[in-house]
């Protein structure tokens, strides 16, 4: 699966790096402004931010969304332009919520008992988002159909998260690391203005881009895997 998705990660890059990196941006925003606004992180938040909230996780789905869109349609071999994947991303955004919420909310649920428990709901629904988006299931249907293709091959899907989730961790520790040493040499002007917390944000962002990418590659390029080995009917 990882072997796979190297191929549709180099065609997929120059039109879906854009996306990751405005979606990366968008997920960091509520938190780089609470910071700038003295309110540090936590869910003592006023409606401003909350709605600043609403909005950047909306602007990240459809971001993260349209990558899996235009990565889908390259593993066909079709070219589908950027605007066109945000438009359909903007269109199915209710039911991206519903499959986002509804897996989290599986994880977490998982995670509050055991890491374990909530690592084996990510692997279960692991197809979930994609069966979404290329088979217009909506939310409790495309958790059926990933566990359905998952079934029979749970030790594989598990293994190829467990492996992403550890590759993004030490990604994002290594980003961090090299953030931070940047904006030490930039001094304290910039760790606490405006402009620096900017810049940090979109640099953090820029990091981020490429594994998003390739964990969208991934995970495109193990469903490609799983329909295809599934018996007819």
């Amino acid at each position: 699966m990882l072997a796979a998705a190297w191929p549709l990660f180099q065609v997929s890059l120059p039109g879906c790096l854009p996306l990751a990196l405005v979606g990366a941006a968008a997920s960091g925003t509520p938190g780089a402004e609470a910071i700038s606004g003295g309110e540090g992180r936590g869910f003592v938040h006023g409606a401003q931010w909350w709605g600043l909230y609403a909005a950047s996780t909306a602007l990240m789905l459809i971001c993260y969304a349209g990558i899996l869109r235009q990565q889908l349609a390259r593993s066909l071999g079709r070219r589908p332009g950027v605007l066109d994947s945000l438009r359909d991303s903007v269109a199915t955004l209710l039911p991206t919520c519903g499959v986002v919420l509804l897996v989290s909310a599986a994880a977490l649920a998982g995670a509050a008992l055991l890491l374990l428990p909530g690592f084996a709901a990510l692997a279960w629904f692991y197809f979930a988002w994609v069966a979404q988006l290329e088979e217009g299931l909506g939310p409790v249907a495309a958790l059926r159909r990933s566990v359905t293709l998952v079934r029979g091959r749970f030790l594989a899907v598990a293994g190829v998260l467990g492996v992403m989730l550890c590759v993004v961790l030490v990604f994002v520790l290594l980003a961090g690391i090299l953030l931070g040493v940047v904006m030490d040499l930039a001094g304290p002007a910039a760790q606490t203005g405006h402009a620096g917390l900017s810049f940090s944000r979109w640099l953090m962002a820029a990091l981020l881009a490429l594994p998003i990418v390739y964990a969208g590659a991934v995970n495109v390029a193990a469903w490609r895997i799983a329909v295809r080995s599934m018996p007819p009917g």
